[in-house]
């Protein structure tokens, strides 16, 4: 298969310089014909301070994306193309001990199912000193008192410190691995689903709680989920991806008022509105392609509703639509 590279995005009228710049970034997991092309050279900046959201269906490449920004990925997963700049610092093949430094000051991440990751047999305050102590010279009284002022911060009472993960609900914990992410004032937040278990309504609790924290000490957010309902309310700008690549960017409330290509249209569509009329949900036909053998052409042809024989064998690319608007389809902006 070639590899798909799509445009660089274009820079924002904002003089702000890029807190990240992922360009052209390819992730494979295996190698030769056999490999799964996870990303396919994607690009996408995010700006200090900014909520970016990333949206698609699962295995689409989104987590992928958030463990190369740390430098985690396992094998058979590896790097082959592309480059990865924090602050314009190049972070692909930084020595082990820079990384080091590197994660969790700089970048953190809650990962995907985080509030169950916590020592089940340590108690939640012996877990913030084994954490700190990793990243600082400090005593375990200081490292206790700083870990009961970011419980605070996050809404749990410092007492919790000496209860074990068990004895906290599931909002709880996942309260407690936001505050351990934000412990070293890191300037990105990297967020993978971190709200896919819990119920509605702490759900809705998180989602303010990350706002609020958000506009109160400046740190920006990739927040990365399959509900793109959950990213229109709290993000800035939202990247929707399909089987490796970026399919549109845009900002959140263009995005919701008029997307762009055949696949954002149909996520929008998945999920019924609050208010106004009855609707008729459709969905999206069909299933994500083997990303081991993705089709030809436009990868999303198989399952769009409006494809033309053109999207079977012509490759499109991420392109200015209109505006800062990004999307790569054929047919962008005819799908409203």
């Amino acid at each position: 298969m070639n590899t798909v590279i799509a445009e660089v995005p274009p820079t924002s009228a904002t003089t702000t310089r890029p807190l990240v710049e992922i360009d052209r970034l390819v992730v494979r997991y295996g190698w030769g014909d056999d490999a799964c092309h996870a990303v396919n050279g994607i690009s996408l900046d995010i700006r200090p301070g900014e909520i970016v959201g990333l949206a698609g269906e699962s295995g689409c490449g989104k987590s992928t994306i958030a463990n190369s920004i740390m430098q985690i990925l396992r094998l058979p997963g590896h790097v082959a193309g592309g480059s990865i700049r924090f602050k314009g610092q190049e972070l692909l093949g930084m020595k082990p001990e820079d990384l080091r430094r590197f994660r969790w000051r700089n970048v953190s991440l809650v990962f995907q199912s985080a509030m169950n990751s916590l020592n089940p047999v340590t108690r939640v305050g012996d877990q913030f000193v084994d954490m700190f102590q990793a990243h600082e010279k400090v005593k375990k009284g200081e490292a206790l008192e700083r870990a009961g002022d970011l419980l605070e911060l996050v809404g749990i009472d410092r007492k919790r410190l000496r209860a074990y993960p068990h004895e906290l609900s599931g909002g709880m914990r996942q309260r407690v691995i936001i505050a351990m992410a934000l412990a070293l004032r890191p300037e990105l937040l990297l967020m993978d689903e971190p709200t896919t278990a819990l119920d509605v309504v702490v759900q809705r609790e998180i989602l303010d709680q990350i706002k609020e924290l958000q506009a109160e000490l400046g740190f920006a957010v990739l927040f990365i989920t399959h509900d793109l309902s959950l990213l229109v309310e709290l993000s800035d700008r939202i990247a929707i991806m399909y089987a490796g690549d970026v399919v549109e960017l845009a900002t959140a409330a263009e995005l919701f008022n008029r997307p762009l290509h055949p696949y954002t249209a149909g996520l929008m569509s998945s999920f019924p509105p609050l208010t106004g009329e009855r609707t008729v949900m459709t969905g999206i036909p069909g299933t994500p392609p083997d990303l081991r053998n993705l089709p030809t052409g436009c990868t999303f042809h198989p399952r769009c509703p409006v494809a033309t024989a053109a999207c079977s064998t012509d490759v499109p690319l991420l392109r200015r639509i209109e505006g800062d608007r990004l999307a790569a389809c054929h047919l962008a902006g005819e799908v409203s």
